[in-house]
């Protein structure tokens, strides 16, 4: 028996916190429920850090995330978030992570990307080669089912291989949550295909409550075209090339300019809130979004990042012929999510959480850039804090639960793949961009129906488990996501009701999302 820290995520949030968990005498285990490498958000972030630094003081760079937040977040959370996130990047520079701060408020990691589309990439494997000289180990292809608790504390993680099938209890003196979001509950999202909110509902199951799960960011500009990739397009491109309407009209442009921005690039970070709402209610009306990127010469095709782009246009067809493309909101970030203090202690004794899988900091919307700032500085708080806290030997046990759903599960009827396709089409009809009570209660409705199926599936492959085993975290997310949009009956940040289009001061407070009697509820 030993101390032992269980991290369940591979990607920067919970590779940062595994890393700053390990001590002599603390074994620190990291659950991947991926191969380790592309699994994650951060390997397909921007590699961009937004952070007070430079010629931006930290008391600035808290009062912008408090201004776009709406001022719902956590105040203490985000003064926190400020205070420590130039000495944290400064920590992981001490690490080895090749890292360049600059004057203008912003950090980088993209020296070390593979290609642009990929510029959090290097900074994940420089990560990984530091875990692996400390000696944490890491458990691959495994689903985090349930976290196991006595007397009211943490004493463990019971796991599924869902290669192997393989059954496992893990015991454990704390474990950190850093499993992300839940970007795949939607059928249009950038995130990979395994971000299906694992982590929300291991919370939740485990009596933590959730906060501002309303509040999901949509980028403004995603690929809408037949054949292209879910992905989203760089909201800058707008200010080279014409974004237009079915008038002709640079529609996108006149309105960031109108709400006192620049152009598209000063929007990506202060405005992907009002650009997605804007985009989607002018879809719905009807109307055409028309990116030009033919008109881009074709010899600026040959560089980076437009180089990158070309694998998103048929093989047989090239972006200077192809004509424009049709652009739409895609998902893209969750800024709700697990209920923590400045320690990034969750209210169950032993249980912490970090990165997109917490809520707080971001509240209404998200500044672009604070993402990767908030895996950075929390990482590091989570991992010393569980570090700091670990006091009992971890027992390994018998995971008698997840052994029987796994075993019904071959007795079933329903399939898994049908049903994960069934919730994202619920999710993207209901929750999108642009929502009204009626499209809340028709999502809320079919995701009871899909959750009262969900002990009859039927498993018969690998890939069928892997997908089974994601089901429970698409469900309770989506319906977190639905029960609590239902009750705001306001518009703030990302969160837009048509039948409540502005922002009301009585609804400067926060939604709780938390289980009672095996539902959800909020308050």
């Amino acid at each position: 028996m030993t101390r032992r820290i269980i991290v369940i995520g591979s990607g920067g949030a919970g590779l940062v916190a595994a890393i700053a968990a390990r001590k002599p005498g603390t074994e620190v285990v990291v659950l991947s429920k991926t191969p380790l490498g592309t699994g994650s958000c951060t390997a397909y972030a921007a590699g961009i850090f937004t952070l007070g630094c430079g010629h931006v003081p930290p008391e600035m760079h808290a009062s912008k995330t408090m201004e776009i937040g709406c001022y719902v977040n956590d105040l203490k959370l985000v003064q926190a978030f400020s205070e420590n996130a130039l000495k944290s990047m400064e920590e992981l520079q001490s690490w080895g992570v090749t890292l360049s701060l600059m004057d203008s408020g912003h950090a980088s990691t993209k020296a070390s990307a593979p290609n642009p589309f990929m510029a959090g990439y290097g900074m994940v494997e420089e990560l990984y080669r530091i875990a692996g000289g400390l000696g944490i180990r890491f458990v691959e292809n495994t689903v985090a089912t349930e976290l196991r608790l006595e007397d009211g504390k943490i004493s463990g993680v019971e796991c599924v291989n869902w290669q192997t099938g393989k059954v496992c209890g893990f015991g454990a003196s704390a474990v950190i949550l850093a499993t992300g979001g839940a970007g795949q509950i939607y059928e249009r999202t950038d995130n990979p295909s395994r971000i299906t909110g694992d982590g929300y509902s291991l919370a939740l199951r485990a009596g933590a409550s959730l906060r501002d799960m309303e509040f999901v960011q949509f980028y403004p500009l995603g690929w809408d075209e037949p054949g292209f990739t879910n992905w989203l397009v760089d909201l800058a491109l707008i200010d080279r090339v014409p974004l237009v309407d079915e008038k002709n009209r640079e529609f996108l442009l006149e309105a960031i300019q109108s709400w006192g921005l620049k152009d598209g690039m000063e929007a990506n970070y202060y405005a992907r809130d009002k650009g997605s709402i804007f985009l989607a209610r002018h879809l719905k009306r009807g109307g055409k979004a028309l990116l030009h990127l033919e008109q881009i010469p074709e010899k600026d095709w040959e560089s980076e990042p437009l180089v990158e782009m070309l694998t998103f246009y048929p093989k047989d067809r090239k972006p200077w012929e192809y004509g424009p493309v049709g652009v739409s909101p895609i998902e893209h970030y969750m800024t709700g999510g697990v209920q923590i203090d400045t320690s990034c202690f969750t209210g169950i004794e032993g249980l912490y959480a970090c990165g997109e899988v917490t809520g707080g900091i971001d509240g209404a919307s998200r500044i672009g850039g604070n993402a990767l700032t908030n895996i950075v500085t929390f990482g590091l708080i989570a991992g010393k804090s569980a570090s700091e806290w670990v006091t009992e030997r971890a027992v390994d046990f018998e995971p008698i639960q997840s052994r029987e759903m796994v075993t019904n599960w071959t007795r079933g009827s329903e399939s898994p793949l049908m049903i994960r396709k069934n919730i994202k089409r619920t999710v993207q009809e209901g929750l999108g961009p642009v929502r009204t009570a009626a499209s809340i209660e028709r999502s809320i409705a079919n995701l009871q129906e899909l959750d009262n199926v969900y002990l009859t599936l039927k498993v018969t492959d690998h890939l069928e488990l892997l997908s089974a085993l994601e089901i429970r975290g698409l469900l309770d997310s989506a319906m977190s996501i639905a029960k609590a949009a239902f009750v705001r009956e306001e518009s703030r940040g990302v969160h837009f009701r048509e039948d409540y289009p502005t922002q009301r001061d009585e609804w400067k407070k926060n939604v709780s999302v938390y289980i009672k009697d095996g539902e959800i509820w909020t308050e």
